[in-house]
């Protein structure tokens, strides 16, 4: 098949996954939504729902984090901060990391064997920096901690430094754990509106923002 005609298939697939794994999460929620949406129902009632909810609904959660991790442009903190609503800090951080993690491995896969990205789209600046820094490895840990680079450019920089899934493993997990947690003590704290919470966690964003300095630092030492 014509590399072209794959990338849309694929694409189209991811779409048509997509949209159903969101039609059966709306299954799942239509209940809480109808109480958001009634003046009658008391916020008690809206919670014990929210916290109603087990592994069925846990694991559309974890496949719908993971493909939208896997397709370029697609926010995963919506979801992530959902988690952390729905199951609490403990148990929304250890479905997002695996939802996060799964999905970038599945990103490096389809790249790796299907080959849909061309060598100019792999010139990116954020492909350069990594690849030309000093520990490689380090650098795609960081990036994949940072909220604010798209997962699939830095998963297009593992593909580019030719490195196995082996070995991409650790910096995807560990890379993954920051994010993934921020989200699920985020949802934790709307659940009970704690706001002194909710300031911590952006400034632990701000904190991951900062990492991209390092980066920027361990590219300029190898220059």
């Amino acid at each position: 098949m014509d590399k072209k005609w794959l990338k849309k298939l694929v694409l189209v697939i991811g779409i048509v996954l997509l949209v159903c794994l969101f039609y059966w999460l709306y299954l799942e929620f239509h209940k809480e939504i109808a109480l958001l949406f009634n003046p009658e129902a008391s916020r008690e009632m809206l919670l014990r729902e929210v916290r109603s909810h087990g592994f069925l609904t846990a694991g559309i959660l974890i496949l719908l984090t993971a493909l939208m991790c896997a397709l370029p442009g697609l926010p995963t903190s919506v979801i992530g901060i959902l988690v952390g609503v729905c199951y609490g800090p403990l148990i929304g951080s250890c479905i997002n990391i695996v939802g996060n993690a799964s999905g970038n491995l599945l990103s490096l896969t389809v790249l790796r064997h299907l080959k849909l990205v061309e060598h100019e789209q792999k010139a990116s600046k954020w492909v350069k920096r990594i690849s030309q820094m000093k520990h490689p490895k380090t650098g795609l840990m960081i990036a994949y901690m940072v909220p604010m680079i798209p997962s699939f450019v830095v998963n297009v920089t593992a593909d580019s430094l030719m490195l196995s899934i082996k070995e991409v493993f650790l910096p995807v997990l560990i890379g993954a754990l920051p994010a993934s947690i921020l989200y699920a003590c985020g949802g934790e704290a709307l659940f009970h509106g704690y706001t002194k919470t909710a300031v911590v966690l952006i400034a632990s964003v701000i904190v991951l923002v900062l990492l991209v300095k390092l980066i920027k630092r361990d590219h300029h030492l190898v220059n």
